[in-house]
């Protein structure tokens, strides 16, 4: 007759001494502190992404302001009509188009997913409609849906949306979940 040992009853039944359940207990906590800090660094890169698409987009509209061209031709769309009159001299031509490549780089960012419809809209298509519907400022600037288009179909949705924007909803994201 053989006698089982306590050595072979715990191999035989899994039980584990003391010194392999510390160290069990220490690869628990191994693993959760690994799981934690993962975690983390994904969540925290997460927020940082989001930080740095708000700043860019919030960027943008500073740059729509800062840059002297820029900033030019908005005042004058804005201006009385005898000063805007001034929209029409040849040597504006490069300014306005710098303007509706502003708007058509919203409009692509926004297509990207770099900022949502609404906010785009809501910060920059006022000037994008009220450019497109200056005689003086569309002087001199092809019509052709082939050369500007991105700009016209800006300009018509900010006109299609105006009264319609919920501006307690917007977002800079169209990710950003309400």
């Amino acid at each position: 007759m053989t006698s089982i040992t306590p050595e072979l009853y715990c191999i035989a039944s899994g039980c584990m001494t003391r010194p392999e359940w510390i160290q069990s207990i220490g690869y628990g906590i191994a693993a959760l502190v690994a799981i934690f800090t993962i975690f983390s660094y994904f969540y925290t890169q997460k927020k940082q992404h989001s930080l740095d698409v708000v700043k860019f987009s919030l960027d943008q509209h500073r740059r729509l302001f800062d840059d002297e061209v820029l900033f030019e031709i908005l005042n004058l769309i804005d201006a009385p009509e005898d000063e805007q009159r001034n929209l029409d001299e040849p040597s504006m031509g490069n300014k306005k188009r710098k303007l509706i490549t502003f708007f058509e780089e919203m409009v692509l960012l926004v297509r990207e997913g770099y900022m949502s419809e609404d906010f785009a809209v809501y910060m920059f298509g006022y000037y994008a409609l009220q450019a497109r519907d200056n005689k003086y400022f569309m002087s001199g600037i092809s019509t052709d849906y082939a050369d500007f288009g991105i700009f016209f179909d800006f300009a018509d949705r900010y006109a299609q949306r105006k009264g319609l924007i919920d501006v307690k909803k917007i977002c800079i994201t169209s990710k950003h979940k309400h």
